[in-house]
């Protein structure tokens, strides 16, 4: 009877109790609910394409975060400074393949494509590409000795080369394509261009700082909800490119707080809340500086 009287009144129970547990016990209350909270995945981060401006970028990353993170309390400055040093950056003469390249930096095609290949199917299947001698005039049109050394750049967090290329890359796309079908390959000599995540950076963010990618929503109730506990937390932005997603930002120097988080991480995957830090000491293929 009394269940029924409690429906009919539309009072529900179990949200006030709720109510009265995050007022006088928000620690605890937040410790527990982030065990129940359903969060979305956060989808590819860093999709295939054969435009490189289609991939994740860290740098932009990591200047969108420290961004915030400046205009923010005086707290998070140290953590902004950190990130714009977190990436470095070198030049190698090398010689490379060019079946090793995985993109370029610009098309006026319309079209996306998942890699070059793909674009060679449709972009360049006029150009011919069975012969030695199609070989080497494809060669010739989209590298021309005059060019060399030829730009390329290496991502060592991802593995990912890209050319810096000027002109459509169709005669290019002909050669990876006649390549793929004949077993072949050509190297060029290059200036090669690494983007590497600093180590010694990287372990003072960890050590340091939570950074958890989420979607901009959910980042904003587990705000609210740490930020009732008197803990310290910020929200960072992401890359423009995702604006769905930002960083949730704490220290790691309080084991309440960190019992929360770690209460979140285990009760949810890498696709729903992604640990940054973790995911950039896990993410390396190093470059082969020979």
């Amino acid at each position: 009877m009394s269940n029924e009287k409690t429906a009919d009144s539309g009072f529900d129970l179990e949200q006030f109790l709720n109510l009265i547990a995050q007022r006088l016990f928000p620690r605890w209350y937040a410790r527990h609910a982030v065990k129940e909270i359903e969060l979305p995945d956060i989808e590819d981060i860093n999709p295939r394409s054969y435009l490189c401006h289609r991939w994740l970028s860290l740098i932009s990353v990591h200047e969108a975060a420290a961004e915030s993170l400046i205009t923010s309390h005086q707290q998070w400055h140290s953590l902004a400074e950190l990130l714009k040093k977190l990436i470095v950056e070198n030049e190698y003469p090398r010689s490379l393949s060019i079946s090793a390249v995985h993109g370029v930096k610009v098309s006026q095609c319309d079209d996306d494509y998942p890699d070059l290949l793909s674009y060679a199917k449709e972009q360049a299947n006029q150009i011919p590409q069975e012969t030695d001698n199609e070989f080497n005039r494809n060669i010739s049109l989209a590298f021309p000795e005059s060019k060399q050394p030829f730009h390329i750049c290496y991502r060592e967090w991802d593995g990912r080369y890209y050319y810096l290329n000027e002109d459509e890359p169709r005669h290019f796309a002909a050669l990876l394509s006649q390549c793929k079908k004949q077993q072949r390959d050509h190297n060029l000599a290059c200036t090669i261009h690494v983007e590497s995540v600093q180590g010694r950076m990287l372990d003072r963010v960890r050590s340091g700082f939570w950074m958890l990618l989420m979607k901009r929503e959910f980042a904003y109730q587990l705000f609210q909800l740490v930020k009732q506990g008197k803990f310290e937390c910020e929200i960072a932005e992401f890359e423009w490119r995702r604006s769905d997603l930002v960083f949730f930002i704490a220290r790691k120097n309080d084991q309440a707080l960190n019992d929360i988080i770690l209460n979140l991480l285990s009760n949810h995957n890498s696709k729903q809340v992604l640990d940054w830090g973790r995911f950039l000491s896990r993410s390396h293929f190093p470059f082969q500086n020979k």
